[in-house]
């Protein structure tokens, strides 16, 4: 006689099948809500954060005065290349090593302001706060952040954008959608511009981090008009990348709106091993007196920094 099976044995088998069809779906969809909830629900978005090193501990800084020189720095970071595309990233280790090199070129600068361009704050798999280190290290405890971008899960996420470092306290004020902005799951080239107000002893001064579009220079210009309408009726200064030529059009309206003085034409700043392209400035407001403008030459970052000394309205 044929021998008999197990009459649950068929059952047993879709069970299984059913198992290991179901299991993986739910998996993803967990995944694609904790994303959506991530990208919606925890990132800051046009909420800039603020705050103060806490080891720094520094003496009270008064207030800039007239006359006063002020000496800016602007620099794209490049995330410090934490991320080499995919799930490929740096150790801490190396990061922390490239942000100490780093703050050693900007405490040999001594500057008051640092304008950074994509600087990273949260990066699981290597959980370094570039923003918090430079602050610390630097000795320019108060800093803004603003995000361009949080990507991923809540406990498995990247977070990156705009910050302003500074010897004096800043006050922060927002960190706008640009023209052209994508969905939250898009992360390149999608940007905000970080906003702060830095009081002087002869009035507020709108700081703007700038970090605009790299890929379409008709939208570039209509970011950095809609930047320029932000700081209608006070003084404003810019710094950052820019990502626009000395000619280019938004260059163009900048000079054009006649509230800024600084370099616009000198030595180019990308990429940092042979620079072709001028596309990083500091901007003051009208009334201030450039006194120097120079391109560092470390090639620490893709980018080599720019520094601008000011002197403030007597």
């Amino acid at each position: 006689m044929p021998a008999s099976h197990p009459v649950s044995s068929r059952p047993d088998r879709r069970r299984l099948r059913r198992w290991a069809l179901g299991v993986p779906l739910l998996l993803v969809l967990v995944s694609g809500l904790l994303f959506v909830w991530n990208g919606v629900l925890c990132a800051r978005g046009t909420v800039p954060s603020a705050g103060v090193a806490e080891t720094a501990r520094p003496e009270a800084a008064p207030l800039p005065r007239a006359g006063e020189r002020l000496r800016v720095l602007a620099w794209n970071l490049a995330k410090c290349f934490v991320h080499h595309g995919g799930i490929a990233f740096s150790s801490r280790v190396e990061v922390e090593r490239r942000v100490e090199r780093m703050a050693a070129l900007i405490r040999g600068e001594r500057p008051d302001l640092v304008f950074l361009s994509e600087v990273v704050t949260e990066c699981t798999p290597c959980p370094v706060d570039q923003v918090a280190h430079l602050a610390r290290a630097t000795g320019l405890p108060h800093w803004v952040f603003g995000e361009n971008y949080n990507f991923g899960l809540p406990f498995l996420r990247i977070v990156g954008g705009n910050a302003i470092l500074s010897r004096h306290p800043l006050e922060a004020v927002g960190n706008p959608d640009l023209a052209g902005r994508q969905p939250f799951w898009v992360t390149r080239n999608n940007r905000r511009v970080l906003l702060a107000r830095m009081r002087t002893a002869a009035g507020p001064v709108l700081l703007g981090a700038m970090h605009t579009d790299s890929f379409d220079l008709g939208n570039n210009l209509r970011q950095t008009e809609q930047i320029l309408g932000l700081g209608v009726g006070v003084s404003m200064l810019l710094a950052g990348d820019f990502n626009a030529e000395p000619d280019s059009p938004s260059l163009d309206a900048i000079a054009a709106s006649r509230r800024f003085v600084g370099a616009r034409y000198g030595p180019a700043t990308f990429p940092a091993d042979a620079p072709e392209r001028r596309i990083d400035y500091v901007f003051a407001p009208a009334g201030w007196k450039l006194v120097e403008s120079r391109v560092l030459e470390a090639c620490v970052s893709d980018h080599r920094a720019v520094l601008a000394t000011f002197e403030m309205p007597r």
